[in-house]
């Protein structure tokens, strides 16, 4: 895994970057495999709330990775 977002990856951390609790499926459209490579990477958080249903937020380590530059071959 690289350690910089590819381009869709960034567009959604970008969407969670206010840091708040979001319904990510319904508020951007986002694949499944998208969303587990987000969670398995630790960009984002699922809420654990049962509640609450599917809620995501940008983690400190997805913020990192956000500011990250994309290296220019």
């Amino acid at each position: 895994m690289k350690p910089y977002p590819t381009y869709r990856q960034r567009e959604v951390l970008q969407h969670l970057m206010p840091g708040d609790w979001m319904p990510l499926l319904k508020s951007a459209p986002i694949g499944e495999r998208l969303l587990a490579t987000l969670l398995q990477t630790g960009w984002i958080e699922r809420s654990l709330d049962v509640n609450a249903g599917d809620l995501y937020r940008i983690t400190e380590a997805g913020r990192t990775a956000f500011r990250t530059p994309v290296p220019i071959r």
